[in-house]
């Protein structure tokens, strides 16, 4: 079979590209090679959460994989059967457990039998959806699509030193559209701390609560040190992570802030750029309105398009796929 060569540096040129393409190649056995890989970024090349996925993808469907490699700019993967089981990834740095959950979950579903998988890495980082991002907004969004998955936290893991642990459990799984998202008034938070004093969870709190939420859950914790906080309603999330030198009230006022760009939405920006490979999967139409469409979900509709014939139409800030 001919192989799909994608240009690594085209558009938002991240890595979404690679995690995409190798789960759709996977899916429909369709191989790739994906060229110029991160060529924008500052480090380019396959990092260490990249490889972790690729390999992973590999492992499950016992495909082969050439250039899988740090800083590797160039890949090659031919894809075989989709195996389920159970499985351990580690990533051996911060890099994002998340974001390789978020690799392999779409060939876990396509598998024959369920799965048990076992991560190891960053739960809560920059530039990635935090683990209770994951558990509360995305997973959620795709059981409402058909998606059987349980998901719990073993361990959280803050950047630099990762070590944070969690475990899912797939089941094969059909998905359909979705075009009603169900919404309520219910704003929820949940605040971690971990080996930090319990204060800067409280001034967080404070701040939510003065804002007329008071569904606030604080997880205090022991590990690395790290701060975390998940604002949510409905499938609309905003992720906030504390750093050194970063008063809590202003971690908390980023949260809020962000969400509130969300409130005429259904979904999310980043839930909408994450749920663009289910609903090309589906049976049936999915229909929804973001705030805004970022360059990272052009990229991914655009390399979804290179392995599904569907068409996804976008007008403002409303996505058809049909």
């Amino acid at each position: 079979m001919e192989l799909i060569e994608i240009d690594g540096d085209y558009l938002e040129g991240g890595g979404q590209i690679i995690r995409t393409a190798m789960s759709l190649s996977a899916i429909t056995k369709k191989p790739i090679k994906i060229i110029n890989i991160r060529a924008k970024r500052p480090n380019p090349g396959l990092q260490a959460q990249h490889l972790t996925a690729c390999k992973a993808v590999r492992s499950i469907c016992r495909g082969t994989l050439e250039g899988a490699e740090l800083g590797s700019k160039d890949l090659i993967f031919n894809p075989g059967e989709i195996v389920g089981g159970k499985y351990e990834f580690n990533i051996g740095t911060a890099g994002s457990v998340c974001l390789v959950a978020q690799t392999i979950l779409p060939i876990l579903f396509h598998a024959e039998k369920e799965s048990n998988v076992r991560i190891i890495g960053g739960t809560h980082v920059m530039k990635a959806p935090s683990y209770d991002y994951f558990e509360n907004i995305f997973m959620r969004a795709i059981i409402t699509m058909g998606a059987k998955i349980k998901s719990k936290i073993i361990k959280p893991g803050y950047y630099p030193r990762g070590g944070g642990e969690i475990e899912i459990e797939a089941e094969p799984s059909k998905f359909n559209g979705k075009t009603e998202w169900e919404k309520e008034n219910i704003v929820r938070v949940l605040i971690r701390v971990s080996n930090l004093p319990l204060s800067i969870a409280i001034r967080e709190k404070k701040i939510f609560v003065q804002n007329e939420i008071e569904n606030v859950k604080i997880y205090e914790e022991k590990g690395d040190i790290g701060n975390a906080l998940l604002a949510w309603q409905d499938y609309r999330g905003s992720y906030a992570l504390g750093e050194k030198g970063k008063r809590a009230e202003q971690v908390a006022q980023e949260a809020l802030d962000e969400l509130k760009k969300e409130s005429n939405s259904d979904v999310d920006k980043h839930l909408a750029d994450q749920l663009l490979l289910y609903a090309a999967l589906a049976n049936g139409k999915t229909e929804l309105v973001t705030s805004e469409i970022t360059d990272h979900f052009h990229t991914n509709a655009e390399i979804i398009k290179k392995f599904i014939k569907r068409e996804i139409k976008i007008e403002n800030n409303k996505v058809t796929i049909e």
